[in-house]
């Protein structure tokens, strides 16, 4: 990354996994100067399935991205673009 990467906009990454029986989500954005990756939302909810914890994160990414919260660019982290 370089440094004008680092100051460019800031776009959230949707992560679904699974963790004590159930299907979790969380939204990522790169921290300053390349050091890894801040947490910036969750769900606190335990899903059933997969389809489900992801239908609740893509919301989640939608309302951030209507903030103006982050960048306008929305992704996951299966490398699909959503938005």
């Amino acid at each position: 990354m370089t440094t004008s990467q680092a100051y460019g906009p800031i776009a959230p990454v949707l992560h679904v996994f699974e963790q004590a029986g159930g299907w979790h989500w969380g939204i990522t954005i790169p921290r300053a100067r390349g050091s890894g990756f801040k947490l910036i939302a969750f769900s606190e909810k335990t899903f059933l399935t997969e389809n489900a914890a992801r239908r609740d994160g893509r919301q989640a990414l939608v309302n951030l991205a209507g903030s103006g919260t982050c960048g306008p660019l929305v992704t996951e982290s299966a490398g699909e673009q959503l938005l």
